[in-house]
C-alpha cells in the first residue's frame, strides 16, 4: 500500500483530528467585543482635580516615576465620594484621558485668546466663548468637547490667559469669577516650609501664642498711656518714684531715636560705583549675588537690588529706541536686508528657546517641566540679521512648545487691530501687502511663515532649502550672542514670581 496514498488511513486519521467544528453564524452565543466605557462630566473633574493635587504637593510634585505618579492619581479618581458605584478606572486608562486632555484645553486656550483680542464693545463672555469655538473648529476642523475640563483649568498656570485688557475697557466687563486668577500668583511654599508646617503642633499651642502675642501687645499700649500721663504732668506734683520711672523712660525712648538716628547718619553709603559693578558681573558672568561679597562689600539680597534698580534704569532710558515695535522705516530697511539676501518681503526669523527655572517651586515643576527634567521658562523672540530683537513674549511654562506660545502671543496684534505699518513688496510680478517671517518645520503652515523643504528634490529646491535655513539662523544666532554676553540668561536663573 501506497503510504503517500490519499486514501490511507493515516492521511484521513490526520484529517480529521485537525478538522473543527462548524460555527452556526446565526447562533445568539456568539461573543461580542466590549464597548469602550466613555469619560464623564464627574470623572472628567475628579480627573483633574487629581493631576493638579499630585503635581503640585509642595514635596515630592513630580519628582518620582511615572508608574508611581500615576497610580497616586488612580487611587486619588477611585476613593473619590462623587465617583461612589462607578467601575473603578486604571492607571492606564487615567493617563491616555490625561493626555487627550491637556492637549485639547492647550489648543483651546490659544482659540480663547484669539477670541478675546477680537472681542468688540457690546460682546458678553458668552459671544467670545462662541467666537472660540468657531475659531477652534476651523483651526483643528473639529469641535471642542472639553468646555468643563478647560473651566477646571483655566485659572491655573499652564492654562491662564497672558493678553492685556485693551485700553481698559475690558477691566470694566471682567466678571467676579475671573479674579480668582490673582490668587494664584502667590508662589507656593517650598520643600523645607512644608515640611516644617506639617512638624509644626496645631491647636493648643498656637492658641496659646496668639493669646501671648495679643497680651504682649497690650502690656505695649498700657505702658505708653501710662508714659504719656505721666509726661502731661508737672514733675511739681509726682512723687519721688514716679519721677524716677518717668526719666527712665525718657532715657530708654532717647536711647532708641539716637541708636536709629546714628544708624542712619553714621555708616557711609555703598557707591554707585560698586553697585554698577555688581549688577553688570551678575549679568555678564551669570553668578549669585553674594559673589563679590568680599570685592565689593555687597551682601546677596542688596546685589540683587542693585541689579533690579539697573535694569530698570536701563529699560527706562534705553526702552523706547531698542524695546519697541519696527517703525515705517525700520519695516523698510528690513524688507531692503530681506531682499538683498533673496526673501523679499522678510522681516525676520522666528523662534522659542528654554530658560532654565532654578528656583521653580515644587508645586509647579508639573506645568513648567518637559523631557529634559528641569523646569523652562519659554522665550519666543524675532530677530533680524543684525541681531536686533523687536519681538519677545516671555513667562510661559516650558511643557508648552512652539505652537502653543505662538496662539497665545501678542505677534500678530497689530495686524489683527489694524494698527500695523503699510507693507508692499513685488514677487515674479504680484504685489504682496503681507509681510512673512522664516520659520523652522513645527510651526503651522501659514502665509506669513516660510519653511524650509524636509526633502528637497532637484536643484531649486535644494537651493531655495539652504538658503532658508542659513537665513533662519538668525534668531539662533541672537539666542547664542544673548547667552554668550549675557550669562545669565545661559545660566539657570534665580527668578523669583
Amino acid at each position: 500500500m501506497d503510504p503517500f496514498s490519499l486514501n490511507s488511513p493515516g492521511f484521513v486519521n490526520l484529517l480529521t483530528s485537525q478538522s473543527s467544528q462548524p460555527i452556526d453564524l446565526g447562533c445568539s452565543e456568539v461573543p461580542k467585543p466590549a464597548e469602550r466605557r466613555k469619560w464623564t462630566t464627574k470623572e472628567d473633574v475628579v480627573l483633574i482635580s487629581a493631576w493638579l493635587n499630585t503635581s503640585k504637593d509642595p514635596i515630592v510634585s513630580n519628582e518620582q516615576k511615572a508608574g508611581a505618579f500615576w497610580k497616586r492619581i488612580e487611587e486619588y479618581v477611585n476613593a473619590s465620594p462623587l465617583l461612589v458605584g462607578s467601575v473603578p478606572r486604571e492607571w492606564s486608562q487615567c493617563k491616555q484621558r490625561w493626555g487627550r486632555v491637556n492637549e485639547q484645553v492647550c489648543k483651546f486656550v490659544g482659540s480663547h485668546e484669539a477670541a478675546l483680542k477680537e472681542q468688540a464693545s457690546g460682546q458678553n463672555e458668552n459671544d467670545v466663548m462662541k467666537a472660540a469655538h468657531n475659531i477652534f473648529f476651523n483651526d483643528y476642523h473639529a469641535k471642542f468637547t472639553l468646555e468643563h475640563c478647560w473651566r477646571e483649568l483655566r485659572f491655573d498656570q499652564k492654562w491662564r490667559l497672558h493678553s492685556l485688557s485693551r485700553e481698559g475697557a475690558k477691566e470694566k466687563r471682567k466678571e467676579p469669577a475671573e479674579e480668582v486668577a490673582a490668587e494664584e500668583d502667590v508662589r507656593p511654599p517650598g520643600i523645607k516650609a512644608s515640611k516644617a508646617s506639617k512638624r509644626k503642633k496645631h491647636g493648643n499651642e498656637a492658641a496659646f501664642d496668639q493669646i501671648e502675642s495679643i497680651l504682649a501687645a497690650k502690656n505695649h499700649i498700657s505702658k505708653q498711656k501710662i508714659l504719656d500721663r505721666l509726661l502731661a504732668k508737672n514733675e511739681d506734683k509726682l512723687s519721688a518714684q514716679e519721677v524716677t520711672g518717668c526719666r527712665w523712660m525718657r532715657v530708654e525712648v532717647d536711647a532708641c531715636k539716637i541708636v536709629s538716628v546714628s544708624a542712619c547718619r553714621c555708616r557711609n553709603g555703598l557707591s554707585p560705583l560698586q553697585k554698577c559693578t555688581a549688577a553688570i558681573r551678575m549679568l555678564a558672568y551669570g553668578q549669585s549675588g553674594d559673589t563679590y561679597d568680599e570685592y565689593l562689600r555687597l551682601g546677596d539680597s542688596t546685589s540683587r537690588l542693585c541689579l533690579e534698580n539697573f535694569t530698570d534704569a536701563i529699560i527706562q532710558l534705553f526702552g523706547d529706541e531698542y524695546l519697541r515695535s519696527p517703525t515705517p522705516e525700520d519695516l523698510q530697511r528690513l524688507l531692503d536686508v530681506g531682499e538683498v539676501r533673496g526673501f523679499p518681503g522678510m522681516i525676520g526669523s522666528i523662534d522659542c528657546m528654554h530658560w532654565e527655572w532654578k528656583n521653580c517651586p515644587t508645586a509647579w515643576k508639573g506645568q513648567f517641566t518637559r523631557g529634559s527634567g528641569k523646569p523652562t521658562i519659554v522665550l519666543e523672540a524675532v530677530a533680524s540679521q543684525d541681531l536686533w530683537i523687536w519681538h519677545t513674549f516671555f513667562g510661559l511654562p516650558g511643557t508648552l512648545n512652539e505652537i502653543n506660545v505662538l496662539d497665545r502671543s501678542p505677534i500678530f496684534d497689530d495686524i489683527l487691530h489694524g494698527r500695523a505699518p503699510k507693507v508692499k513688496f513685488k514677487v515674479n510680478n504680484h504685489t504682496y501687502r503681507m509681510a512673512y517671517y522664516l520659520t523652522d518645520e513645527i510651526y503651522p503652515n501659514l502665509s506669513t511663515f516660510i519653511q524650509s523643504i524636509p526633502l528637497p528634490q532637484g536643484p531649486k529646491a535644494e537651493k531655495f532649502a539652504e538658503k532658508q535655513e542659513s537665513a533662519r539662523k538668525d534668531v539662533e544666532r541672537a539666542f547664542g550672542v544673548l547667552q554668550s554676553r549675557f550669562a545669565i540668561v545661559k545660566n539657570p536663573a534665580l527668578r523669583k514670581r
